[in-house]
Order: structure tokens, then C-alpha cells, then sequence
């Protein structure tokens, strides 16, 4: 796992229900998951995805689509793509990611975050 991204996230899993793992969707470095859902990854050095869910991506599309940091999918989706370009970016990015632990809380899978072949196994699934 990448240190910086590492604690990026690994400042973010102080929600409860939030853990660190191993990035399901991502080639390899860390992830926030809540229960067996994965709801925080890195793609790049500095481009996170997170899982924000629709219903808050709808309630704040506007301030969302208004900020250059945020990439919408084109398509209906739980998630968005933000850029960090700077330290005030990661902290905003970190309030998103608390954000999108406590939307996903209520209907993630419960159990712990996959690991080892459980996590290869979804890895090949998706």
C-alpha cells in the first residue's frame, strides 16, 4: 500500500463502522470498506473514487457538478471521482469520505472487509 494514500484513508476510519483494507477495486493499494462494501479507493496517486451513493450525489449534484475536483459519472451511480491537488483537497476529500461511510452503513453487507482469496475471488467477479 502506498503510505500517503494509506493515510489519507486511514484518516477516514474513524466513523464507526469504517475500516481499512485492501482495494477491491483498484489494482492494489487501500481502501475504506464498511462491512463487506468497499466505499473509498485510490486509481491514481491522487485521483479517489468514493462511494458517496446516488441519493447524496442527487441531493448535492449541483455543488458537486459545480466543482472542478469532482468527476460525475455519466451514467446513474454511487460514485464519484475527485482530484487532490492540494492539502485543503484532502481534507475535503477525507469530510466525503466520512460522508460516504455513513451513507453506506445502513445497507452495506455486514462482516468484516475481504481479504486473501475472498477479496481475489470478488477481484475477479467485477
Amino acid at each position: 500500500m502506498d503510505d500517503w494514500q494509506t493515510g489519507v484513508l486511514a484518516a477516514c476510519v474513524d466513523v464507526d463502522g469504517a475500516t481499512l483494507g485492501e482495494a477491491m477495486f483498484a489494482d492494489k493499494g487501500p481502501a475504506v470498506w464498511v462491512g463487506r462494501r468497499e466505499v473509498a479507493h485510490f486509481d491514481a496517486e491522487r485521483t479517489l473514487d468514493v462511494r458517496l451513493t446516488r441519493q447524496v450525489i442527487r441531493r448535492r449534484r449541483d455543488e458537486l457538478r459545480g466543482d472542478p475536483r469532482v468527476a460525475l459519472r455519466r451514467n446513474a451511480s454511487d460514485w464519484v471521482e475527485l482530484t487532490l491537488a492540494t492539502d485543503g483537497d484532502v481534507a475535503w476529500a477525507q469530510a466525503l469520505v466520512r460522508e460516504a461511510v455513513q451513507a453506506n452503513r445502513a445497507t452495506a453487507p455486514p462482516g468484516p472487509a475481504p481479504t486473501g482469496d475472498a477479496l481475489d475471488r470478488r477481484r475477479r467477479a467485477h
